[in-house]
């Protein structure tokens, strides 16, 4: 009978160090694997004046990029779509597009949107984000200009700003008064800073680098 209680217990504790390693095993394999994913960056964005803000949204899962013959490809100079903003802020927010999926809100062109982005769209309007047009559509493919921009990421800033650096720029009187005061914020925060010609173009198209950029500055200004 005591021989049998000392076998059992012989072959509890080996079960039990079994499990532990296999648990090391496990965290080590884990770790190696996301590793290897983060080690997987852009190639074509050496020349990028936005590199690191790149390589942070990628490695962090905020963006994404497109594998092609090997190789993966973030496209910095492509204009960012309204579609791919919803997608990233949502990511970035950590909400649960889960919630989203069955939610049905009525906009004009919700049924035009792809299934993929169409979560994103609809956590980002419900959480009153994003807006739609005038006319009741989100046209998840049309580009964003950076007035557009300021007008999404500012009222998301809990801090104020009253540096007035937004008088430092040639063309701010091409803002459109809908959007001037949340440009002014982006600006004095300097999440957008301009071009070094001293022009914000508040009416150009916001690139895939850019939009890297102004979520990597606004995710410093939370810490």
């Amino acid at each position: 009978m005591m021989k049998t209680k000392k076998l059992s217990l012989i072959a509890g504790i080996s079960v039990c160090v079994m499990i532990v390693l296999l648990t090391v095993v496990y965290a080590v394999l884990s770790g190696n694997s996301a590793s290897a994913e983060k080690a997987v960056l852009p190639c074509d964005i050496e020349e990028s004046f936005a590199k690191d803000a790149i390589e942070w949204a990628v490695e962090n899962g905020f963006m994404q990029t497109e594998s092609k013959d090997g190789n993966a490809y973030f496209f910095p100079q492509t204009e960012a779509t309204k579609g791919e903003i919803a997608k990233v802020l949502i990511t970035y927010m950590e909400i649960d597009i889960k919630e989203y999926e069955n939610v049905t809100l009525g906009f004009a062109d919700e049924e035009q949107i792809s299934p993929e982005l169409l979560p994103y769209v609809r956590a980002a309007l419900s959480g009153g984000y994003i807006k739609l047009f005038s006319d009741y559509t989100y046209r998840a493919d049309a580009p964003v200009t950076r007035e557009e921009i300021a007008d999404i990421f500012a009222p998301l800033c809990q801090i104020g700003a009253s540096a007035g650096k937004s008088e430092n720029f040639s063309d701010f009187n091409e803002v459109s008064l809908y959007f001037e005061d949340n440009v002014k914020k982006i600006v004095d925060l300097d999440i957008m800073i301009g071009y070094p010609d001293g022009t914000l173009r508040p009416k150009s198209a916001v690139t895939r680098e850019e939009l890297a950029l102004v979520l990597y500055r606004f995710a410093q200004l939370e810490k």
